[in-house]
């Protein structure tokens, strides 16, 4: 409980900060001279995210049972949703007769899947039950229907969102570099970058159910007897898993911008190929937490009570937490249509954190959480 007011109050200072730093941005802007070109621009857009990460499943001991049968493998439903809807929003601000920008984007994405639920069954077919004595004219031959089937029924939720806060403070370092109008921005600052999934799994299974045959042949002086008997076995399987991963992490950030003019010119409207990269080392803590749990139950021709035997009931808690450094490097490509004071953009853009994830279950397994895919934002300037 205190953990989450702690990342609640975090992300309302990170918050505070922005607003503030847009507010003090516009009163900049409303006082500077007037210029051709705003010195004040707000961007906001958003991306069609491709999460990308190897966190494991959860797969109890009788998983392997299953395996051996036509069931779809509990991994398959477990699969965390394909695609992320991403915002974005940016502030920057362009000191008059200088080549810096100074500049505050927060990024925001989350996925939340579906339920999954898959249920699979197979009728056995029905043994032949066999008990001769002709001694004494007893035969009986006929089928024995089955009490129960194979069966397997897999339901699995995954929910993933993720926070990415830049400052930073850059410098026009490429005047002429790419023609009159084209630019070459290196800049510095901080990144802050937080990413929370969340997968609950339930497994119901009884994958073994089948008849074992025992014979049997007697003779007692003159009497004889033939017995084929079937015997029902199966075991029920209960599982269920709860199971959050997380990163919280800040550290130094570098980027590179760049822009060539293509076609058109500012007045009328211009179409510039905008790329760049960016790299940042964030210093964090990974931590898992959470439950899982896996019953067991035996059945056979010796148990005809309600209740049946439990083989096992196995419980674990699950609390690890580790601090780790996670290497970010990222890059991005894009088509701008841009005017005196607005600019649309069209590209795609990836972001790579290594290691930033415990991805495993009982023992920490390092994974990384990468983010892919196509954007748009659009950028208005309000200051003259």
């Amino acid at each position: 409980m205190n953990k989450t007011i702690d990342a609640q109050s975090i992300r309302w200072q990170l918050l505070t900060t922005v607003s503030t730093a847009a507010l003090l941005i516009s009163v900049c802007g409303a006082v500077a001279d007037e210029t051709d070109r705003p010195v004040l621009w707000i961007d906001a857009g958003g991306q069609l995210e491709k999460p990308e990460t190897s966190q494991q499943a959860f797969a109890p001991p009788f998983v392997t049972v299953l395996d051996a049968n036509p069931f779809t493998p509990p991994s398959v439903v477990q699969k965390p949703p394909g695609y992320a809807l991403g915002e974005e929003a940016k502030i920057s601000f362009d000191p008059e007769g200088t080549n810096w920008n100074f500049s505050v984007a927060v990024r925001y994405g989350r996925s939340n899947g579906a339920n999954k639920h898959i249920h699979q069954e197979t009728q056995p077919s029905s043994p032949v039950k066999l008990e001769s004595a002709p001694a004494f004219s007893f035969y009986i031959k006929g089928p024995v229907a089955p009490n129960a089937r194979r069966f397997s029924d897999l339901l699995a939720h995954n929910s993933e969102k993720h926070d990415i806060i830049d400052f930073q403070a850059g410098k026009d370092i490429g005047l002429g570099m790419f023609g009159a109008r084209g630019s070459s921005t290196l800049s510095a600052g901080i990144r802050f970058a937080q990413f929370t999934s969340r997968s609950i799994a339930s497994i119901n299974a009884d994958p073994d159910f089948g008849f074992h045959i025992k014979y049997a042949t007697t003779a007692f002086h003159y009497f004889q007897g033939k017995f084929i008997v079937p015997q029902q076995r199966w075991h029920l399987y209960a599982a269920q898993s709860d199971l959050t991963h997380s990163f919280r992490g800040t550290g130094p950030s570098l980027a590179w911008d760049a822009s060539v003019p293509m076609i058109g010119a500012p007045e009328a409207g211009e179409v510039t190929l905008d790329w760049g990269i960016n790299g940042a080392v964030l210093f964090g803590r990974q931590r898992v937490r959470g439950h899982h749990k896996t019953v067991a139950q035996y059945n056979s021709v010796y148990h005809f009570s309600r209740t049946l035997p439990i083989v096992y009931n196995h419980v674990y808690a699950v609390d690890r937490a580790r601090t780790v450094t996670v290497p970010n490097l990222g890059g991005f490509a894009a088509l701008s249509f841009n005017y005196i004071d607005a600019k649309i953009s069209l590209g795609y853009r990836a972001d790579f954190f290594f290691g930033a994830i415990d991805g495993g279950i009982d023992a920490r397994q390092s994974v990384d959480r990468n983010f892919f895919g196509p954007y748009a934002s659009i950028s208005v300037g309000v200051g003259d």
